[in-house]
Order: C-alpha cells, then structure tokens, then sequence
C-alpha cells in the first residue's frame, strides 16, 4: 500500500510542459507574471495580453499536476539582422521553487521550437540589474551582443 502511494505522489509532482492555449491557461500565468512585474494589475494584464496574442505571442507553461508553477512567452519574427528568430520572454518560475531546472526546460522546449520553425537565432532581453539571471543565461549558453536601448515617448 505504501508503495501505490509513493508512486502516486511521484506521478502527481512530475513535470510537464505544455504550450498554454485554453483562457484557463493564461489567467493562471497572471500570478507568476506578477512577481516579475509587482505593479502590473490584472486589468493591465488581460489587455496586454490580448493585445500581445493578436501579434502572435504564444507561451509554453510548466505544470507541477494541475498547476502552472514556470512559464516562458515567445514570439517568432524576423529581422535584416538575425533572419528569423524565435525572441524569448519573461522567463518565470515559481519564487518558491526556482533553481531546480525548469527555466532550463522552459528554454529548451522554446528553442526546440525555435528549431522546428527553422529560426536561425533565439534571443532575449534581460534587465541589467537581473544579476541571477544573467547568470542563468549564460550557463544555457546565451551571450550579450549589444546593448538594447530604450527611449520613452
């Protein structure tokens, strides 16, 4: 008997990844989105977010049973630069349970992706003070470039 439960338990905290398609799905990403952007409400959400899907955003989720524990948006476009590429976007686990893998799962799947869409480059953006996060990108093999500059009109 302690075996079957054992088992279960396992099978229940097993890691999926999933592209988010039902409505479901994106409000659930509300609460992971809003510990990277503290400010955000949800009415400033669900119109970002509609506006950010009628331009072709798509996101993968990393689900822990039924719940939305990672997340990563991605867009794919081109440029003269780059050709095609597949852009990388807020990048959030959990705060309760980061640094166990599933950002570098969460990256991989997109890059997978970013390879079946015969993209030539995967990129990102990362604030300049997000030390650990530099740190994580660059141990899955990101490099900085160039500089992005920004202009507030």
């Amino acid at each position: 008997m302690a075996t079957a439960s054992k088992t279960t338990k396992k099978k229940s905290s097993s890691l999926v990844l999933r592209e988010l398609k039902k409505p479901a799905d994106w409000q659930a990403m509300f609460r992971l989105i809003k510990q990277l952007n503290k400010s955000m409400t949800k009415k400033q959400y669900d119109g970002m977010l509609a506006d950010m899907l009628a331009r072709g955003y798509r996101a993968v989720g990393a689900y822990q049973g039924d719940t939305l524990v990672g997340v990563s948006g991605f867009w794919v476009s081109v440029r003269f630069w780059c050709h095609k590429y597949i852009d990388i976007d807020n990048v959030v686990v959990d705060e309760k349970i980061r640094s166990k893998g599933i950002g570098a799962k969460l990256i991989a799947w997109i890059e997978k992706e970013g390879r079946r869409q015969k993209c030539e480059m995967s990129m990102l953006d990362c604030y300049t003070t997000h030390h650990k996060s530099h740190r994580f990108y660059f141990r899955q093999g990101y490099c900085i470039l160039g500089y992005h500059f920004t202009k507030d009109l």
